[in-house]
């Protein structure tokens, strides 16, 4: 009888001991780690995106770290970039490239909980940390320096990023355990209020081209009146109509007169400013330096104007055609 109330006893505890362990293992309630997050925003009347063209362009703002228990400490701050650009393959369609994720600075300037730390960065320094990125766009040229690719012609020494280009700030905290902090749940980026994980910013153009120019534009006429080729110079004024969007006074920089006074296109056309009479008048678009326009010119024919700015010069070259194939190349240089 002892014996058995020993064996009893003996299974008995080791029943609770086993009972106990299983409660440790399966606690309901368990103790969560304690997770700092962030709130950053772009400083208040400064530029949200770079300026093309603008290689000293600068961005600014603050980021503060938020603990709820008081039970973590931020130390450090690591900032990064990670930057997308959208492009046409050899077929026309819209591709992104990934051009990765890269760290732009530290910083120990991090404050206490809630405080504001103001940072910066120009588009140089994101420049210098993406300098050596190859891709491979798909065509026959293969892999090449993004910086050096020849099908690319906005991008330059003086012009790092263009319009296509697209990039995300975020950043990582360093807590004084040692634990380090890079990712967090959806709900804390975009759920919690007061509290966010990235800044998306990108390239946006300032154009400023309005001013009156000195011609000198060279063409040739599909007219008999005009068998070789010709050149005139002049003087031409462009209007800003807002957002990129101008009038010019004459398309043709003086071409269609010299061409077609004895059709009517004489002084007292051209003098009109009114652009629903004078058709050499009409709105061209300034689109990061890209100027473009089309419209129906003075013998019902269409036009196109195509071309580009450097505004760092004062230059504007651009060639239109019409639809009988008279063509030409402006040049325009700012007085």
């Amino acid at each position: 009888m002892k014996i058995n109330n020993l064996l009893k006893i003996t299974l008995l505890s080791a029943l609770m001991i086993m009972v106990a362990g299983c409660e440790d293992a399966y606690n309901p309630y368990p103790e969560f780690e304690t997770v700092p997050h962030s709130l950053a925003k772009f400083k208040s009347g400064t530029p949200t995106s770079f300026l093309f063209g603008n290689n000293a362009s600068k961005l600014e703002g603050d980021l503060q770290w938020i603990t709820t228990d008081g039970k973590v400490k931020v130390v450090e701050t690591d900032y990064y970039i990670t930057w997308t650009e959208s492009y046409l393959d050899k077929d026309g369609l819209p591709k992104t490239a990934n051009h990765g994720k890269k760290k732009l600075k530290n910083s120990t300037d991090v404050g206490n909980q809630r405080e504001a730390k103001s940072w910066s960065f120009t588009a140089a320094e994101v420049y210098s940390i993406f300098k050596d990125v190859k891709f491979d766009y798909g065509d026959t040229v293969g892999v090449r320096s993004v910086f050096g690719n020849p099908k690319d012609k906005d991008r330059s020494d003086k012009k790092y990023f263009t319009s296509n280009d697209k990039f995300t700030l975020t950043w990582a905290f360093k807590a004084d355990d040692g634990r380090y902090f890079d990712t967090w749940s959806q709900g804390i980026c975009s759920e919690t209020v007061g509290s966010n994980c990235s800044l998306n910013f990108g390239v946006i153009c300032v154009s400023n081209i309005a001013g009156t120019y000195t011609s000198t534009t060279t063409g040739t006429s599909t007219d008999d009146c005009c068998p070789t080729e010709s050149t005139v110079t002049g003087e031409v004024t462009i209007t800003s109509l807002g957002s990129g969007k101008y009038e010019i006074s004459d398309f043709s920089a003086g071409l269609y007169q010299y061409w077609y006074e004895i059709y009517g296109i004489d002084g007292s056309y051209t003098s009109n400013t009114d652009k629903t009479k004078n058709k050499l008048r009409g709105d061209i678009l300034d689109a990061c330096d890209k100027i473009s326009g089309a419209w129906v010119e003075p013998f019902a024919e269409p036009m196109k104007i195509s071309g580009f700015s450097s505004p760092d010069v004062g230059v504007i070259t651009y060639s239109w055609e019409n639809g009988y194939g008279d063509k030409a190349t402006v040049t325009l240089t700012k007085k």
